[in-house]
């Protein structure tokens, strides 16, 4: 019996994903455990793993498609099932027999908490057939209107992706003059960009139609020289977070400078006998995990009832890419070897710039590690990951002064500063473990025992 696949929970606190792309085609057999979809949530892209193997049937959904969870987004079968009575099928399973785009309109239905974006959207098609334009002897579309601006369906409704119709909301714009160049006209997320590109040209227009001629010149000029970036889902996702950090977490911040020529010399004979490159990054992320374990009162988390105290020293790792910040999880950092860490960074690294981290990878950890070293950056402060306890921002190594048994010299330092959540981390706490890093970090053989 043919059945329907929902959008599936990817994370705890995504109600809402944005559909990228069918890893299958319609008529295709997709084995268990194999990518049948990549969802884009606020943090990662996500695949959609085939429970068991099925025919991919029929999509419900494009690319480009806001979906909430438990939505229906595909119809499977099974292998060699017998789906030649089309509506008979979709009767079954409460679709109407209509188009892939006309079952997607209503794919939002399905879902129990989502009742309000139903009547909004009921509302707007409403209001949208009002303004679409009735047609007359003079107005009557040609044959070749009839996929267009604003071009109705048959039943009268302008078809387009939630996330369209969000967009469009969001800045004025009515979709009864929207190309549409989805499927069978339909409008999705470029077209609104679009729509909103060609308004902000208009207005430069009309302004400079009625300005004197020298200030023509110098407004179209102006216009030209910046372009809006549309936020992604994972950009809002960070401004909210950090915003939400300086607003709600007491930071308080606390500076050492680490000297670094024993860690230097070490980290120039494992490179020299070794085929794994080690970086000084791996020697931070190693001394910060050891630092945990050894003031176990800096390895929490604030909850509303309580502060939760971990066993193991997972930290995440500031890594940026084309999708923007990301901060994947290294777990159990105390038990990882130098070039383990070494390895599992670079992978993180590599698939952050792909947008293949994995949700699970984004999730956790009580600590973070921001590194701006490789940028000549000496010395900043870092906002909290919440609900972490703290972050170590690590600057660049320098040369600097130094006083040895009294004499002042030349050698080789490394300032870091701790931003740590006053809620479950004393003043105390912070500044015990922050010595007990600078410690390994200036002894560099304890971060291999």
């Amino acid at each position: 019996m043919p059945r329907l696949l929902r959008m599936p929970g990817i994370s705890a606190d995504a109600e809402e994903v944005v559909f990228l792309e069918w890893c299958s085609t319609v008529g295709s057999t997709v084995a268990a455990g194999a990518a049948i979809a990549t969802v884009e949530t606020e943090k990662a892209n996500v695949d959609i793993e085939a429970e068991e193997e099925a025919v991919l049937w029929r999509t419900l959904i494009e690319p480009g498609d806001a979906v909430a969870v438990g939505a229906p987004i595909a119809v499977l079968a099974g292998v060699g099932e017998d789906v030649s009575d089309e509506g008979g099928v979709l009767d079954s399973l409460g679709l109407a027999t209509t188009s892939t785009a006309d079952a997607a309109e209503h794919q939002v239905a399905d879902h129990d908490n989502v009742e309000e974006r139903d009547n909004v959207e009921e509302r707007d098609n409403v209001e949208e057939r009002d303004a679409t334009p009735k047609p007359t002897e003079a107005t009557a579309p040609s044959p070749a209107a009839d996929i267009g601006v604003g071009a109705p369906r048959a039943n009268g409704r302008l078809f387009a992706s939630p996330l369209a119709r969000k967009l469009a909301r969001d800045n004025d714009i009515a979709l009864a003059g929207v190309m549409g160049t989805g499927p069978g006209g339909r409008i999705v997320r470029r077209d609104i960009d679009l729509a909103r590109a060609g308004r902000a040209e208009d207005r430069v227009s009309q302004s400079s139609a009625s300005q004197p001629r020298e200030a023509i010149g110098r407004q179209t000029a102006g216009a030209a020289e910046f372009v809006d970036i549309p936020h992604s889902g994972m950009r809002r996702a960070i401004a909210r977070a950090l915003t939400a950090s300086k607003q709600n977490v007491p930071h308080f911040y606390l500076e050492s400078t680490c000297r670094v020529e024993s860690l230097l010399e070490m980290r120039e004979t494992i490179n020299n006998d070794s085929q794994v490159r080690i970086s000084i990054n791996d020697f931070v992320l190693k001394a910060v995990g050891k630092a945990l374990m050894d003031v176990p009162e800096m390895n929490v988390v604030w909850t509303d009832d309580a502060v939760r105290r971990f066993s193991t020293a997972d930290v995440s790792v500031a890594v940026g890419g084309d999708h923007g910040l990301v901060t994947p999880v290294l777990r159990s950092v105390e038990s990882l070897s130098l070039s383990q860490i070494s390895g599992h960074v670079r992978d993180f690294v590599d698939r952050a710039s792909r947008g293949q981290l994995k949700q699970g990878e984004l999730e956790g950890g009580s600590f973070s590690v921001s590194n701006l070293g490789m940028y000549a950056v000496e010395r900043f402060a870092a906002i909290i990951n919440p609900p972490q306890a703290g972050i170590l921002a690590v600057g660049a190594v320098r040369e600097g002064p130094v006083v040895t048994n009294g004499l002042v010299g030349v050698g080789s330092v490394l300032t870091v500063t701790l931003s740590a959540d006053h809620r479950g981390v004393d003043g105390v706490v912070a500044a015990t473990w922050l010595k007990r890093f600078t410690a390994l970090m200036e002894n560099p053989a304890l971060l291999l025992a």
